[in-house]
């Protein structure tokens, strides 16, 4: 692979992923149902997306490609079904809980890759990817107090216990779709978000809630920001990057994420930052930095013959 597309991957999978980090700002300012919302997202950001593929005349090309096609198709439904378990879980567990269950997704994505490539994972990286977990720990400030009744079994347990299921389900799904994306590499991103977008607005077309669309200007402005820089654009560079970077710089650097969220809802709901958060932001980065330049831990060196000798 070339230097130059590695550096792309690099710059397009740190933007993408602070671009996600900005998405919950636009969901609330919106005061849209998730349903509405993500199906704005879809009709917005398609539309685009496809007056910028009719620009191109790509259409007739990439339609004879009916085997890559299909795969781009399973992609869009287990990107869709993906959002809608991640935010199904929302009504049984707490968003934080939900949110560490939903960032097991990178250790899920590093795993399948080993399996795929039949070659485990190195010991540096499940070290680094379990930093950058705590990490996320940190900056989540995860209730231990909940934590304790979902093990301890309380009164709903197991309607938390279901939350935690959908949270997982989501993170499983995000998975296979990054996996799947990365095989369609003679698709353009752009037709392949494209694809997509039309998926789920097939998808949620019934759930839309058309008595309770936005009655001001600015909503309407959220959702087509929404619509179009944070699916569309955030979908053509964040696939792109898909078919440039290896499976295990994808997963670290997917903890991003979080830490622009957090610095969003400080910056837009004068939310409190704390010192925990700061050190979680720093074991992410830090997290970040060694898998991207490769740092290797210090192999414990073993006694010599003679030192073992009492």
């Amino acid at each position: 692979m070339k230097v130059n597309d590695m550096t792309k991957g690099n710059l397009e999978m740190i933007l993408a992923m602070m671009l996600s980090g900005t998405i919950g700002y636009f969901v609330v300012h919106s005061g849209q149902s998730f349903w509405n919302v993500v199906f704005f997202r879809c009709v917005i950001g398609g539309g685009l997306l496809l007056a910028y593929a009719f620009y191109r005349g790509v259409l007739p090309e990439a339609l004879k490609q009916r085997s890559m096609l299909l795969l781009v198709l399973l992609g869009g439904v287990t990107l869709v079904a993906n959002w809608v378990f991640l935010f199904a879980s929302f009504s049984y567990i707490s968003f934080s809980i939900a949110t560490v269950a939903y960032h097991t997704q990178p250790l899920m994505l590093v795993l399948a890759g080993a399996v795929l490539a039949r070659q485990a994972p190195t010991g540096s990286l499940i070290f680094w990817l379990i930093v950058s977990f705590t990490g996320l720990w940190f900056v989540i400030e995860l209730d231990m107090a909940e934590v304790r009744g979902l093990l301890q079994g309380d009164t709903s347990s197991v309607e938390a216990i279901f939350g935690l299921g959908l949270a997982l389900a989501a993170a499983l799904l995000y998975t296979v779709t990054t996996l799947i994306t990365k095989q369609v590499r003679s698709v353009p991103p752009y037709l392949v978000a494209l694809i997509q977008m039309g998926v789920g607005v097939l998808m949620l077309l019934p759930f839309v809630q058309w008595g309770a669309l936005p009655s001001s200007s600015i909503s309407w402005l959220d959702l087509f920001i929404l619509g179009a820089i944070n699916t569309s654009f955030m979908y053509i560079i964040m696939y792109d990057a898909f078919q440039k970077l290896p499976t295990n710089l994808l997963a670290i650097l997917s903890f991003i994420y979080p830490i622009t969220a957090l610095f969003v809802d400080h910056i837009a709901f004068a939310t409190h930052i704390s010192a925990w958060q700061l050190m979680g932001v720093a074991l992410i980065l830090l997290s970040v930095c060694a898998v991207k330049f490769d740092w290797s831990l210090p192999k414990l060196g073993r006694r010599s013959a003679k030192e073992g000798i009492s």
